[in-house]
């Protein structure tokens, strides 16, 4: 039992500013909040027992949620800053229970598309939830704990899916999908007012005072947490990344469809890759300093390989093949995802981290919101919209070598991770 212990402490480290008792409620919280088993079954469920067309589902329904969380996630920081951080995921996790009962009780279409605009909301305050994280721990412990969070996160996400396999294989109800979720979902609001108090007073007094010198008020904010070239460069790989992998999720499954209608793996391919997504995050607690040394080189190099990775799945006629590309593309993602949030989070100067997270996802969102706006005008061919998708990661990959090349002369880029106010000249 002893050994035991030690093994689960090994893989869960303790953390020097919190308590242990704090650290088991965020656990609980990111838990919680992604045990949704009726998630994957949203539509049939809509469609089948609400009696709503995939017409309706599509344009009247869905489409809805997407516009709301952009305009949740532009309205985080500001709100976040006056109601504090934990007030906000609070909101949020109560708004994500009163999503699932709308759409367990509901029956009109309006009924829905409140829901929708709930979802959006609660989607939204997960952004809170990491910056939350920043302020609670200190700055040599943002890596361990973002990646233990994502990490629980993803396999419960990965978990509550393989159950709703289970359940869908076994014809259960839909009625227990939803008590399930409701149940996972009244955990994480109870959860939400025991978790550790933030010191968002100490960031709204900061905005307040910004405010009173300087009749530019937000902007002059804006420019503060933006200061220094390096994080500039590392937020624009953050937004275009983001919303590449969003598209490749978004329309995997029409890949898969489209190589091999007669496969029912599906479930099981995305529980795989929530666990790759999961066992990257957890790796990027020790690849951490590596990454450091690297500086630009690992985002590089891992943006070019997803976008090589999406090429060949636009290519693809064996559905294994696609099943294994979507997988590592998503394990390569979510690793370098919580290695690029940590280091923004390390060279921001004034601390606002929730506005660094709310515009970098505002700017990924709506990235992918255009493009996904103009995948559908054009009619291309699913294998093509794949070759497409790379483009981002391409984009990303050469945002990164074009900027290390207009600055390989200079000294100062050396430092890029130590001393960000030197790194790239402004002449740039």
């Amino acid at each position: 039992m002893e050994e035991w212990r030690r093994w689960l402490a090994s893989l869960i480290p303790g953390s020097s500013s919190i308590p242990r008792s704090a650290l088991a409620v965020l656990l609980v919280y990111s838990f919680s909040s992604q045990f949704l088993p009726i998630e994957p079954y949203f539509v049939p469920y809509i469609t089948s027992v609400k009696k709503f067309t995939n017409h309706q589902v599509t344009v009247d329904i869905f489409p809805i949620s997407v516009y709301s969380q952009l305009i949740f996630t532009l309205l985080m920081a500001p709100v976040c800053l006056y109601l504090s951080h934990k007030v906000l995921i609070i909101l949020g996790a109560f708004g994500l229970l009163i999503t699932y009962l709308i759409v367990w009780i509901g029956q009109s279409l309006l009924a829905m598309q409140i829901m929708q605009i709930t979802y959006g909301f609660g989607a939204s305050t997960r952004l809170v939830f990491s910056s939350y994280i920043f302020l609670l721990v200190s700055e040599e412990e943002y890596q361990t704990m973002t990646s233990l969070t994502t990490t629980i996160s993803l396999l419960s996400f990965m978990l509550s899916s393989e159950l709703g396999q289970l359940l869908a294989l076994q014809e259960a109800p839909y009625d227990i999908f939803f008590v399930i979720s409701l149940i996972a979902l009244g955990i994480c609001c109870s959860m939400t007012f025991i978790l550790p108090k933030d010191h968002s007073l100490s960031s709204l007094s900061s905005l307040t005072n910004s405010w009173d010198q300087s009749k530019q008020g937000w902007t002059s904010v804006l420019k503060e947490t933006w200061h220094g070239r390096s994080l500039q460069i590392f937020s624009l790989w953050w937004a275009v990344a983001f919303a590449g992998i969003s598209l490749v999720q978004n329309y995997g499954t029409n890949l898969f469809e489209a190589v091999d209608p007669k496969s029912k793996l599906n479930g099981h391919i995305l529980a795989a890759s929530e666990l790759a997504a999961s066992l990257g995050s957890y790796c990027a607690i020790y690849i951490e300093k590596f990454a450091s040394k690297s500086c630009l080189s690992i985002y590089m190099v891992g943006s070019a390989l997803m976008g090589i990775l999406c090429v060949c799945m636009g290519f693809s006629s064996k559905i294994w093949v696609a099943y294994c590309l979507y997988v590592i593309i998503c394990g390569i993602y979510q690793t370098l995802a919580c290695l690029v949030s940590v280091r923004c989070g390390h060279l921001i100067s004034n601390g606002q981290y929730i506005l660094l997270f709310s515009i970098n996802s505002f700017a990924g969102l709506l990235v992918e919101t255009l493009l996904q706006a103009a995948i559908e005008i054009s009619g291309l061919s699913i294998f093509s919209q794949f070759i497409s998708f790379s483009g981002f990661f391409f984009l990303a990959t050469a945002i990164c070598v074009g900027l290390c090349f207009v600055d390989s002369s200079r000294t100062s880029y050396l430092v890029l991770e130590t001393e960000p106010e030197h790194l790239i000249s402004d002449s740039t």
